[in-house]
């Protein structure tokens, strides 16, 4: 048996939408094949929106030696307007102070849009959790957790052994039901869920690996303004996390060690995108001849 292979989240999404494409990256190298078939504003990435704005705020809320971190207390109790002018006026206009000349007016106005879909997703929790509401202070070091804290776990079934690394954008407690919900913020417009969803599945593994939790999960499409985002509840999360991950581990690790193309629907209008269409299938033999 091949040895343990290791990767990350986003690699193993990328291997859900296409295991060729995959394949492009890992073993000929081409990092930005992930943007193929991605439809948004192209105005920004979630990634960017996070850690220049989102990443800031949770540092500050779930940290009480953050000169932000009593000021987040007192506006989320006034509700979702003074929370979005907090952010507003402490996190966004002081990054465009410093970056706004590398940046068009309209990925400006994206990313002000941006701040409303998310306020009003958080404002939503909030409302779910009367002690933070009652007493704010004396709970965000309980709601809050610390962003981007990279998880770890290895996967090992039937011949199959992956160690899985990665970052989750966003995790909050909620003390008075214990539960956790986990948010992702994506920068384009939202397609097919399946393919945000792997990505949070997997995060969601991970953290139910190391405390036992599985979390809700909220992806907050950045550029969907004034639209619902997706919600999902532990239960379809957990029964979701068993039918799927463990056949998209499975053929993760078979392109890794090149061991067989495993089966898949082909998405024509990804392919239709694509500028390996037509040769993949070709390259993919190519590779395992070497």
């Amino acid at each position: 048996m091949a040895g343990t292979r290791f990767v990350s989240v986003s690699n193993i999404a990328l291997c859900q939408r296409c295991p060729l494409l995959f394949a492009y990256k890992i073993h000929r190298g081409i990092d930005d094949v992930w943007k193929i078939g991605i439809n948004g504003s192209g105005y920004y990435y979630g990634s960017m929106f996070h850690k220049n704005i989102a990443r800031v705020f949770f540092e500050a809320a779930s940290n009480p030696a953050d000169k932000l971190h009593r000021r987040i207390s007192d506006s989320i109790p006034k509700g979702r307007d003074s929370l979005e002018g907090l952010i507003r006026e402490n996190i966004f206009m002081p990054f465009l102070a410093g970056k706004s000349q590398n940046y068009t007016s309209e990925q400006i106005l994206s990313m002000a849009k941006g701040i409303t879909v998310w306020t009003r997703a958080m404002s939503e929790f909030f409302a779910l959790i009367p002690s933070l509401l009652r007493d704010t202070e004396a709970n965000m070091s309980t709601v809050f957790i610390p962003p981007e804290q990279k998880l770890n776990a290895v996967y090992e079934a039937d011949g199959v052994k992956l160690n899985v690394t990665g970052c989750y954008d966003a995790l909050m407690f909620n003390p008075d039901s214990c539960e956790a919900r986990l948010f992702e913020f994506k920068g384009y417009m939202k397609s097919d869920i399946s393919v945000p969803l792997s990505q949070s599945l997997i995060y969601s593994w991970l953290i139910w690996k190391h405390t036992g939790i599985i979390p809700s999960v909220e992806i907050i499409y950045l550029d969907e303004y004034g639209k619902e985002p997706e919600i999902f509840s532990p239960s379809s999360v957990r029964e979701m996390i068993i039918a799927g991950l463990p056949g998209l581990f499975e053929s993760v690790f078979g392109v890794m060690s090149l061991r067989g193309l495993p089966e898949f629907s082909r998405d024509e209008k990804l392919c239709r995108q694509c500028p390996f269409n037509g040769k993949c299938v070709n390259d993919w033999r190519n590779l395992k001849r070497k």
